[in-house]
């Protein structure tokens, strides 16, 4: 589905990682002009996938959770704690 979804589809990784206790985490890597595009006007993509996976893992009797994992996205993130000078705080 992410593949059909993306722009890129040769940049699309998908894991799946077994936490133990019935529990699966599915990432889902993207390239950066493919993640709005998969998240979708006001979460309604995701959480379509999200929902399609999750009653597809009943069978199984597994819990299932889809997240993105962007890494780009996170190397751009505002540090918390500090102002918008750099400067500390006063």
């Amino acid at each position: 589905m992410a593949k059909a979804l993306a722009e890129k589809p040769d940049e699309v990784v998908v894991e799946a990682i077994e936490r133990g206790g019935g529990t699966v985490a599915i990432k889902v890597k993207l390239a950066d002009g493919d993640v709005g595009r998969f998240i979708g006007k006001a979460g309604r993509n995701i959480e379509a996938v999200r929902t399609l996976v999750r009653v597809a893992s009943l069978r199984d009797r597994k819990r299932v959770f889809v997240d993105l994992a962007t890494p780009s996205l996170s190397d751009q993130a505002p540090r918390r704690g500090g102002n918008s000078r750099g400067r500390a705080a006063e």
